[in-house]
């Protein structure tokens, strides 16, 4: 803000002065400065969260994963971080890293009893999952990861029936996983979810619990159905219009599965 100015006739000679800011106007200036200065330290915290994940080098890795685990469900002396996009960040590295042992600690943030509250951790928790390097088809926590994800979605419900995870866009990642994880048993997995879904859709009780997303989670199955058994999508379209109902179409995708190899 610039000085007022004002200027005086001073024997024949121009003379200039500069009035003092007032009070009011120099606290203006204050806080101007002091907001732009102002810097966003959980952003802050976030992006270096990310950048020290991405420059981790290989013997830097365990102590990595030991910091984000404590920012994702803490330790004996801390809680879990209070910021949920940091814990957002955290299980995000966590898949980053791959590492499988980190498999069993992001399924108790997405679906067990301590699941996290805030959506957004749960759809890293869900991504972060299908990122690990899984050891191969037989490694057992794979297989705990499609079982857990297929059953989430597909079976575990309330009391009244509800599905647990109710948010969609938490179910989508889950079924996202599953099609990245890939295999066999992990396109059984998605048309058994399929099944649950169209049943839910078509049922009258279900249908409490359901609504125009569950058409799209069931659309993006189908599609990870032609992905996983390299099904092209002209045959599998041509198969949905011309059977009488989805159940025909379902049950199709059951030779295409039994034909991928284990």
């Amino acid at each position: 803000m610039p000085f007022p100015i004002r200027t005086l006739l001073d024997g024949g000679r121009l003379r200039v002065t500069i009035r003092p800011m007032s009070r009011y106007a120099l606290v203006l200036v204050l806080l101007t400065l002091a907001i732009a200065g102002c810097r966003n330290a959980p952003e802050e915290a976030r992006n270096d969260l990310r950048r020290d994940v991405r420059n981790a080098e290989e013997g830097d890795r365990e102590v990595m994963r030991m910091r984000l685990r404590v920012v994702l469900v803490g330790d004996a002396e801390n809680a879990p971080d209070g910021d949920p996009h940091l814990r957002a960040a955290a299980v995000q590295g966590l898949g980053d890293l791959g590492d499988p042992a980190d498999s069993g600690v992001i399924l108790d943030r997405l679906l067990g009893p301590l699941a996290d509250e805030n959506v957004l951790v749960r759809i890293e928790c869900a991504i972060a999952l299908g990122k690990l390097r899984y050891a191969g088809r037989w490694d057992q926590r794979r297989q705990d990861v499609i079982l857990s994800l297929r059953n989430r979605i597909a079976f575990e419900r309330d009391e009244i029936g509800r599905p647990f995870e109710t948010e969609y866009l938490v179910r989508s990642a889950m079924v996202n996983t599953l099609i990245a994880i890939g295999g066999r048993d992990a396109a059984a997995a998605l048309h058994d979810v399929a099944t649950r879904v169209y049943s839910d859709l078509e049922s009258v009780q279900g249908s409490l619990y359901t609504s125009a997303t569950d058409q799209g989670l069931l659309d993006r199955c189908f599609q990870g159905l032609a992905e996983l058994t390299g099904t092209p999508e002209e045959e599998a379209a041509r198969n949905r219009f011309e059977s009488d109902d989805l159940v025909h179409h379902i049950d199709w995708w059951n030779d295409r599965i039994a034909d991928m190899p284990e």
